[in-house]
């Protein structure tokens, strides 16, 4: 392996010569692509190229070397888990255009530009973690970056939660007041209690953000009562490991729900991906405080040959 600095003037010689890059083929079994986007007659699609019906890197780019998901309809192509998308893995092919000041080399491939990804090749691929042969081969859903592993799929994030909210309510006037709440009240909630059927939860008026306080709901005047909330907002108190990200599938509350945007952090230097607020999809739940991991997503390669960690390692979908 040669050693570069941001100069371009060559500083080290290895005695030996790096095995491969990330990204690029090895073997020559039978290779298969995923099938370009069909984008239908009018859609604007995420440029030219998807407009034509091919495959196209999302704003931000794509990291060479590492899985990716298409979407067939759209014709982008993201290294965010999409469960609706089809699974490919971004060949090393020079097709990026080094645009950072003075960089003499990159592995980002240009928003906009045309992807394409194999669903069948033996690669080499880069592990951070390392990797033995036999093991299976998953993706990080936040960035398709290669993971080896078991039968199980790894965890590659860990952090402390809740979905929902259980309080005492009054309404009074189209006003609930919430106390003893616990968990984390959002607008948009829905609200059952023994005289309130799914109502939904409106703006917070006063006290704490999420907490104690009181919030719009149009509904008829009540008592105190035992109320409860399910949500689509998913409150991080603690984080064990890892980041969490958009895109991340998460193992715990039922469903299985992505992680689709940031709401907001409670860091005190904003950091993503740690304590705060995240929007996820599909419909309200409520999970108790309790320990929320994200596991990385299955693909069909397995490990061919030992890399330790940041060393990249041979895989292939041929063979056990």
């Amino acid at each position: 392996m040669t050693q570069v600095t941001n100069s371009g003037f060559q500083t080290l010689v290895n005695r030996q010569p790096a095995p491969g890059q990330a990204g690029d083929f090895y073997g020559v079994n039978p290779r298969a692509v995923v099938l370009s986007a069909n984008v239908p007659a009018g859609a604007s699609g995420a440029g030219g190229a998807a407009a034509q019906g091919a495959l196209v890197a999302p704003p931000g780019g794509l990291i060479v070397g590492n899985f990716a998901w298409a979407d067939l309809t759209t014709g982008v192509v993201s290294q965010s888990y999409n469960p609706n998308g089809q699974l490919g893995i971004l060949h090393r092919d020079e097709q990026a255009v080094i645009t950072t000041f003075l960089g003499v080399s990159t592995y980002i491939l240009n928003a906009g530009f045309e992807a394409t990804l194999f669903s069948q090749a033996d690669l080499w691929a880069l592990f951070a973690a390392g990797a033995t042969p036999g093991q299976n081969v998953y993706a990080d859903p936040r960035t398709g970056a290669p993971v080896a592993g078991g039968a199980s799929a790894p965890n590659v994030a860990s952090v402390t939660g809740s979905v929902g909210a259980s309080f005492t309510g009054v309404i009074a006037t189209n006003v609930l007041t919430a106390s003893a709440v616990t968990g984390y009240l959002s607008p948009g909630d829905i609200i059952n209690g023994t005289s309130v059927v799914n109502a939904v939860l409106g703006a917070q008026l006063t006290g704490t953000p999420g907490g104690a306080g009181t919030y719009t709901l149009v509904h008829a005047d009540q008592t105190s009562e035992a109320m409860t909330s399910t949500s689509t907002v998913l409150d991080v108190t603690a984080v064990g490991s890892g980041v969490l990200g958009v895109g991340d599938k998460l193992t715990g509350p039922s469903g299985s729900p992505l992680i689709t945007a940031q709401i907001s952090s409670t860091e005190t230097d904003s950091h993503l991906g740690g304590k705060g607020l995240y929007q996820l999809s599909g419909s309200p739940i409520s999970f108790a405080s309790g320990t929320i991991t994200v596991a990385a997503i299955a693909t069909p390669w397995k490990v061919k040959s030992k890399a330790g960690n940041g060393e990249v390692a041979k895989i292939s979908t041929w063979g056990k």
